[in-house]
């Protein structure tokens, strides 16, 4: 049988970024370090937030959900260009 090709990961780094300058100016506006904000969405380190703001990681819906909850914010919060 012959081995199925994968198909590409896609992964929008310009997207990604925008989130993460969102997350930043969010998590700022709340006057909460990476750390306090890792914290407070169950994570063990910063290293997580860190790579988002930096839109260096593709992470899941369900984390835009839960930073907004923390952040108390609408999840399009993190979606649009500002």
């Amino acid at each position: 049988m012959a081995k199925q090709e994968r198909k590409a990961y896609f992964r929008d780094d310009e997207f990604l970024k925008v989130i993460g300058a969102n997350v930043r100016r969010l998590r700022l506006g709340k006057g909460l370090t990476q750390m306090e904000l890792a914290f407070a969405c169950n994570d063990k380190d910063y290293s997580q937030i860190n790579r988002i703001e930096l839109g260096k990681v593709n992470f899941s819906v369900s984390y835009i959900s839960l930073l907004a909850k923390v952040l108390e914010v609408e999840p399009q919060e993190f979606l649009t260009k500002n």
